[in-house]
């Protein structure tokens, strides 16, 4: 097992850190994403580097490393394997940065985002890449199991809720394998897995993303409630307007979690459409 001696950073709390030391593991998740010729590749978080060391022998044009730990950028970037012609460090909060602005004369077919990323932000920064789906062609990330389940989930299942919905919106995400806590320094208390997101050419409903996820957030609020319920908040109209039939689902008896996204999608474009109606 690594120690912090050997890794040369001890891990901090606050940044919620458990470094890769599975060198195996790590060449595995960078094969993940399938770099190819002329791809621009942003590592969210390189900590002592074990991911970034296989980026550095891939056929990227450009890798940039953000990390908020000044330590983890001092270490890393000095590794003797580092290509400064075409690697970049940067202090920065990831949440902070535009892919468009980091690679701003490339397709967004020739950008990529990989990361072993800290456990405690990890909704944050899925958000963050949903938000650029048009910006990038597809991103490898780890995270904990139980959310890599959630991303992939489909209706009717526990794990089955707004960031699967989110997830199938912007991409088409896999979850590819597990990675054991015993790859990891300090060992965390959960298992871990990778999940790849292919990210989409174009919408794949007819409303955009953020009214879409605003009503998908009202309808899983309390996703034991049938829909008429649920969405109470979100409806600007009266209670008896939500006891109907939309888009073929009767909302008084259906809940949100047996339905697929393209049946909330039908669902919120209808009610929308109606609420535009009244307003009118």
């Amino acid at each position: 097992m690594e120690s912090r001696m050997s890794l040369g950073l001890a891990p901090k709390r606050r940044f919620s850190q458990n470094f890769l030391t599975d060198q195996r593991t790590a060449q595995k998740i960078a094969d993940a994403l399938q770099i190819r010729n002329g791809d621009h590749v942003l590592e969210i978080g390189p900590g002592t580097g074990a991911l970034t060391k296989w980026l550095a022998v891939s056929n990227a044009a450009s890798i940039v490393a953000v990390d908020l730990d000044e330590r983890a950028i001092a270490r890393v970037s000095s590794e003797p394997w580092v290509d400064h012609k075409r690697m970049v460090f940067k202090l920065q909060d990831v949440l902070q940065v535009r892919l468009s602005q980091v690679f701003p004369d490339v397709t967004p077919s020739q950008r990529c985002v990989i990361g072993n990323i800290p456990y405690a932000i990890t909704s944050d920064i899925l958000f963050w890449l949903f938000d650029q789906r048009a910006d990038m062609r597809t991103s490898v990330i780890m995270m904990q199991r139980e959310v890599a389940r959630r991303c992939v989930a489909q209706p009717g299942t526990k794990e089955y809720g707004i960031l699967s919905i989110a997830s199938w919106y912007a991409s088409t995400p896999k979850l590819l394998f597990q990675v054991q806590p015993g790859s990891f320094f300090p060992r965390p208390d959960v298992t871990s897995a990778v999940v790849r997101f292919e990210f989409r050419d174009h919408s794949p409903l007819d409303i955009e993303f953020e009214p879409f996820m605003a009503f998908v957030r009202a309808a899983f609020s309390q996703r034991r409630k049938v829909l008429s319920n649920a969405l109470a908040s979100w409806w600007s109209g009266t209670a008896a307007e939500l006891r109907t039939t939309v888009a073929g689902v009767d909302l008084s008896t259906a809940r949100a979690e047996q339905l697929t996204p393209q049946q909330l999608g039908a669902m919120c474009r209808e009610l929308l459409a109606r609420k535009g109606a009244d307003q009118a």
